[in-house]
């Protein structure tokens, strides 16, 4: 195992380690709240229409044209 070390510097190997896992957990933390369900911050957002509450546009009113004459 020392062997490896004797290929990279440790510094450095250790801080891009560092860098890489903090990048990879925020772009985790960012696509989880990107979604409805794991959002933590603002929670479920409800959506925008739900089919229980629509509601039924009016019948049109039938015009008929008829003339007595």
């Amino acid at each position: 195992m020392y062997k490896i070390w004797l290929l990279f510097d440790p510094r450095r190997a250790l801080i891009g380690l560092a860098g890489f896992l903090m990048t990879l957990a925020l772009l985790i933390h960012f696509i989880l709240l990107s979604t409805d369900r794991f959002n933590w911050i603002e929670g479920p957002r409800a959506s925008r229409v739900k089919t229980g509450e629509m509601m039924q546009l009016p019948a049109p009113a039938i015009q008929t044209n008829v003339s007595i004459g």
